[in-house]
C-alpha cells in the first residue's frame, strides 16, 4: 500500500472505528498491510475523538436523508469511511472523492456500486465537480478529517467550489483552534502530515462571502444530543471532567454544519 502523507491520516480514524466495534471497519484494517499498532498506545481518548467526530457526521447525514431520502451525500477526502455501510437507506446516492492513491485502495477493498460511486479528484482543482453534478440532489457535503491539511487560501478555495457548483447543498467540516494545529497529538506525532488550517470561530466561514450560513457547531467534549445521548455513562463523565478541568483552548475541535443559500426564483 502506497499512500501519501496526509491520505494515510485515514487510517487513524479507520482504527479508531474498528475499535469502537465497526465490524465493517475491523474487516478493512484486517485486510490491510499496515503496522495499526502504532496507534493502539493512543486508543483511549484520542480513538475516542474520532469516534465522536463521525458519529457527529453520522448524525448529520441521518437527517439530511430522513428530509431528502433520494439526495446525494459527498464525502470529500473520503478515504476508507464506512459511513455508507452504517446509513444507506436503500435510496440514496453516495460519492467518494479522493485523490488518486487513497480513490484506487478505496475500490479495491469498498467496491462502487449501483448508488456508491469514487471518484478521482483533488480538492484544490475542480475537476471531481462535473461527476458530483451528475448525481442528483439535494446534497450534503462530508469534509472529515480533510481540510485541516490544507492552507486557509486552499480551504476557502474549495469552500468556494461547492458552494458556487451546489447552491442550496449542505456542508459539515471540522475545524481546530491554533493551540492545537501547533501542538499535534496522538498519532499524529507518528505521521509525516502537518495541520496546517486553524480556525478559533466557526463562524469564520461566513465571513467569506460564499454564502455559507453556520446551522449548528458543537466541541468533540460537548457532542449534539442525538451523539452524547448515545455514549456510555462513563465516557459522559469521562467528557464531563475534560471540560471541567482542561483548557478550552487545548479542546477547541469542533465539527460544524453549513447550509449553502440557494439561489433567489
Amino acid at each position: 500500500m502506497e499512500l501519501g502523507a496526509v491520505q494515510q491520516t485515514m487510517l487513524i480514524t479507520l482504527h479508531a472505528r474498528a475499535t469502537a466495534g465497526d465490524g465493517e471497519a475491523r474487516r478493512l484494517v484486517e485486510a490491510i498491510d499496515f503496522d495499526f499498532g502504532i496507534f493502539e498506545r493512543h486508543a483511549g481518548l484520542t480513538a475516542l475523538f474520532h469516534v465522536l467526530r463521525s458519529d457527529s457526521y453520522d448524525a448529520w447525514t441521518r437527517d439530511f436523508l430522513a428530509e431528502c431520502p433520494h439526495g446525494t451525500v459527498v464525502e470529500l477526502g473520503a478515504g476508507l469511511s464506512t459511513r455508507a455501510d452504517r446509513l444507506d437507506n436503500g435510496t440514496a446516492n453516495w460519492l467518494f472523492v479522493d485523490l488518486p492513491d487513497a480513490a484506487a485502495l478505496r475500490r479495491s477493498l469498498l467496491p462502487d456500486g449501483e448508488r456508491r460511486r469514487t471518484v478521482t479528484g483533488s480538492l484544490l482543482d475542480p475537476d471531481w465537480v462535473p461527476s458530483v453534478a451528475e448525481a442528483p440532489g439535494p446534497y450534503l457535503f462530508l469534509a472529515e478529517g480533510v481540510l485541516v491539511y490544507l492552507s486557509p487560501p486552499d480551504v476557502r478555495a474549495a469552500l468556494a467550489r461547492v458552494a458556487s457548483g451546489f447552491p442550496g447543498c449542505r456542508v459539515a467540516l471540522d475545524t481546530y483552534g491554533a493551540w492545537i494545529v501547533a501542538r499535534p497529538r496522538g498519532p499524529l506525532q507518528r505521521m509525516a502530515a502537518d495541520l496546517v488550517w486553524a480556525c478559533e470561530d466557526p463562524r469564520e466561514p461566513e465571513r467569506w462571502d460564499l454564502g455559507l450560513t453556520l446551522r449548528e457547531s458543537h466541541t468533540l467534549t460537548r457532542p449534539a444530543w442525538p451523539v452524547r445521548s448515545a455514549l456510555p455513562l462513563r465516557t459522559r463523565a469521562a467528557l464531563t471532567a475534560v471540560n471541567a478541568f482542561v483548557p478550552r483552548r487545548m479542546v477547541n475541535t469542533r465539527v460544524n454544519l453549513y447550509s449553502v443559500a440557494a439561489p433567489e426564483l
